[in-house]
């Protein structure tokens, strides 16, 4: 008989050696030059943009220097060397093929490598600067085109209209203080030029720091000569409940009886728009109640969205529980108003710094909720022009960072609108693959959630007549939105859960069908309407930080990377999302790893061990990490045709800066490769690591397994799980698993070099439904080793 809900098998120790990877793929050499003309056109170029300056009177009284864009062919691998640290010259930012650098004293740095490059050859014959130089097409003065990242552009700009906007300006709390409050002073210089009244909000990150102020249009477009410590700039994001606005029904079921909550049960802080906390259903497991918003400082729920998630977090379900008569709560709640009532609040007028406003709302949630263990849950977004990091991105990717502690913060992707569901039914789910995600769902440290549904048929009361449900029984939800994908970017959602299915048809779109939504609690319990609907991605969000919880309670001595692995670690593909995505780029955009499994997630059996490993790594150290998994040989072999799944799941967190190099946006990473099934540790250890001692004319080289993921895509994130379906013949013997490091910005300065990054590792090793207890020799054998 297979036993089920065993401990974790806990890997106690890494052993640990001297690291350096193979070097990747060659830059490819400069452009061929007629180094005199070429030389001789970025001279003329200089002086064009000296010439260009803005007159000294009219530029912010404290500002230095100026901003010069350069644009070049394969300029990427070498702008770096635009800077120059003794004469302040400063990279800012490296975007397709063009870079922005920030003179801080004045252009002759940049001139004196031009002219080397013009008149000296290096030893072995090259002109001097030749990669870099060779590589420039043009410098010129930057455009608000270049600092919206093409968000918008001079000819988008009204001089008569007054625009919110974000400007990422020189700062960060690795810059000076005296620096900082330099540029601030020019920052509000600015705001009064461009007619804004009061103090600008100000989020602090890393490397920038990040105002929301109001400007003109006249003064917008003359930004990058006015203040050329202004590096970026970007319209204020309009954030919205990650939902559509149009309410559920609501039923006047008599009320049920509420179960007693754990004492050591995780609590879930909604981050939306407050919380009915006098809710029959709510009012036992409420911790508290707060919110950021400055004029609405009242905590109730007069939308119902907050609500509905906090229902959904504590009662995962619900349906389940009203329809026995008894709800089980399984997670305490905290709810923060993020959101202003839509409608009612002032978010017209000033549309939130949604960093700083986050990083409130986070605080206040955890105050409130004293020593539990907390999970945030946002179910709120707002479009993503650019496609890249944005300051809410970057700033809940901090917020998770922690000071390399983590956070556990849940984010939903978003969805397509009502209208669009309706009107691309056909498409499906191809019409959802050209829906972005919203942001903040980019960021790197989040759970980044999606939608699939189970819910299809029709509805049981026999009330309704609608169409077929669009979705298939374990599909992408039809409200889901996906990942627009690219070259180093995380897979993302990680994961999806239940959000919901749809019946368009008539003309209708049929959103909220009372079969095919989830239940949950109503704001308007106070006349009888306890119970509302509710669907898209906020409740699979809900819904995911609710298990994230219940997993915390139950795993009480593991640290947060390691919940985080274990949950995702747990995720499947359905055989319908197999089917809508045969293209795997397409599945991991729509549906990340897939949906994850809690009682899985929960613990081991007896022909499923899990393992575990939690430590940390330098990434400047240089050090490869190696982890033995203990398999017993002798079990496997006597099952040697027996089908398994291995999988590997590794979680981090990364501290990101506003970089925008992709490289560069963590201050370091690290990923994990595995031995393979025909490789001897040290072939092992060769294959990953060039110092590792080669023997004597060997020059064979081995390979890994067979990962459905594969190294190059699973290591772009802080979520990193793969899995190989196998013989246990196979997977025979114990195997060595490496985790080593990626370089980051961490490496660029003295402070921040020797800083760790703590992550967890978790092995699996998965007969299905065959009775093997491979669990009850794994136990032997580590109790052997433990006593010897």
């Amino acid at each position: 008989m297979i036993r089920t809900g065993l401990p974790l098998i806990r890997v106690g120790h890494a052993a640990q050696e001297a690291y350096r990877g193979y070097g990747g793929s060659k830059p490819k050499p400069p452009p061929a030059r007629t180094r005199a003309q070429h030389a001789a056109r970025l001279l003329r170029s200089l002086d064009a943009i000296n010439q260009a300056q803005v007159d000294p009177q009219d530029r912010a009284p404290r500002s230095e220097g100026q901003l010069i864009a350069a644009q070049g062919v394969d300029l990427v691998d070498y702008a770096d060397r635009l800077g120059d640290k003794r004469s302040e010259a400063v990279l800012v930012a490296v975007n397709e093929g063009q870079a922005l650098v920030h003179l801080r004293s004045d252009s002759r740095a940049l001139r004196r490598k031009i002219e080397r490059y013009r008149d000296t050859n290096t030893k072995y014959g090259a002109p001097a600067n030749q990669p870099l130089i060779a590589r420039i097409e043009d410098l010129r003065v930057p455009t608000l085109s270049d600092l919206s990242l093409r968000e918008f552009s001079e000819e988008d700009i009204e001089a008569g209209q007054v625009y919110w906007v974000e400007l990422w300006a020189r700062g960060g709390r690795l810059e000076s203080d005296e620096d900082r409050a330099r540029v601030e002073d020019e920052i509000h210089w600015l705001a009064q030029l461009g007619g804004h009244h009061g103090v600008p909000a100000r989020f602090e990150g890393v490397e920038r720091d990040i105002f929301l102020t109001r400007l003109s249009g006249d003064v917008l477009s003359e930004l990058p000569g006015l203040v050329p410590e202004v590096y970026e700039v970007h319209l204020a994001p309009r954030v919205r409940l990650v939902e559509a606005l149009l309410q559920g029904e609501e039923t006047a079921a008599p009320p049920v009886a509420v179960g007693e909550v754990s004492d050591d049960a995780a609590v879930v802080a909604v981050h939306d728009t407050g919380i009915s906390s006098g809710h029959p259903y709510l009012r036992p497991v409420v911790c508290g109640a707060a919110s950021v918003i400055p004029d609405e400082p009242d905590v109730a729920d007069r939308h119902g969205h907050g609500t509905e998630m906090a229902g959904i977090a504590v009662y995962p379900d619900y349906l389940q529980g009203v329809a026995s008569g008894l709800l089980q709560p399984q997670n305490r709640v905290v709810g923060v108003r993020l959101i202003a009532t839509p409608g009612q609040g002032p978010q017209d007028d000033d549309p939130g710094l949604w960093a700083a406003r986050t990083e409130n709302a986070v605080l206040a949630a955890e105050e409130l909720a004293g020593d539990a263990t907390v999970v945030h849950s946002l179910s709120v977004g707002a479009d993503n022009p650019t496609g890249v990091r944005t300051a809410w991105s970057v700033g809940v990717d901090q917020l998770a960072w922690n000071g390399g502690v983590g956070r556990l913060i849940v984010v939903a992707a978003g969805n397509l609108g009502d209208e669009r569901i309706a009107t691309h039914a056909d498409d499906y789910p191809v019409a959802n693959l050209g829906e972005p995600m919203d942001q903040p769902a980019q960021a790197w440290n989040v759970l980044t959630v999606g939608g699939y549904t189970a819910l299809t048929g029709q509805p049981a009361t026999g009330t309704g007549n609608y169409p077929p449900a669009l979705a298939p029984p374990g599909g992408l939800s039809p409200y889901s939105s996906t990942d627009v994908g690219g070259a180093g970017r995380p897979i993302k959602p990680e994961i999806v859960k239940e959000a919901g299915n749809t019946a368009p048809g008539g003309g209708l779109p049929n959103v909220g069908a009372e079969h095919l939504s989830l239940w949950t609690t109503s704001h308007r319990h106070a006349s009888g309407r306890l119970s509302t609907q509710t669907w898209a991605t906020s409740p699979a969000a809900a819904s995911a930080a609710a298990d994230l919880a219940v997993l915390a309670r139950k795993q009480p001595s593991i640290g947060l990377s390691a919940l985080r692995a274990l949950y995702v670690h747990s995720a499947k593909w359905t055989s319908a999302m197999i089917s809508q995505f045969a293209d795997r780029r397409d599945r991991f955009r729509a549906v990340g790893y897939g949906l994850p499994n809690l009682r899985t997630a929960s613990g081991a059996d007896s022909n499923r061990p899990v393992f575990v490993y939690e430590g940390e790594l330098a990434p400047a150290g240089r050090q490869v990490q190696l982890l033995q998994i203990p398999l017993p040989e002798q079990v496997l072999a006597d099952h040697a045709e027996s089908g398994v799944r291995l999988t590997v799941t590794l979680s981090c967190f990364v501290e990101a800066t506003e970089n925008l190099d992709g490289r560069r946006y963590a201050g370091g990473r690290i990923k994990w490769e595995m031995q393979g099934p025909a490789e001897n540790e040290g072939q092992f250890r060769r294959r990953i690591n060039s110092l590792a001692q080669k023997p004597e004319g060997s020059h064979h080289k081995t390979s890994g397994y067979n990962w459905s993921v594969g190294p190059l895509l699973r290591s772009r994130g802080t979520v990193q799980h793969d899995y190989v379906e196998l013989s246990a013949s196979e997977l025979a013997g114990d195997r060595l698993l490496a985790v080593y490091p990626v370089l980051g910005w961490w490496e660029d300065r003295e402070v921040t070099r020797n800083l760790k990054i703590p992550y967890a590792v978790v092995v699996s090793v998965d007969f299905g439904s065959e009775d093997v207890d491979i669990y009850a020799a794994i136990e032997a054998g580590v109790a052997a080793s433990v006593s010897t």
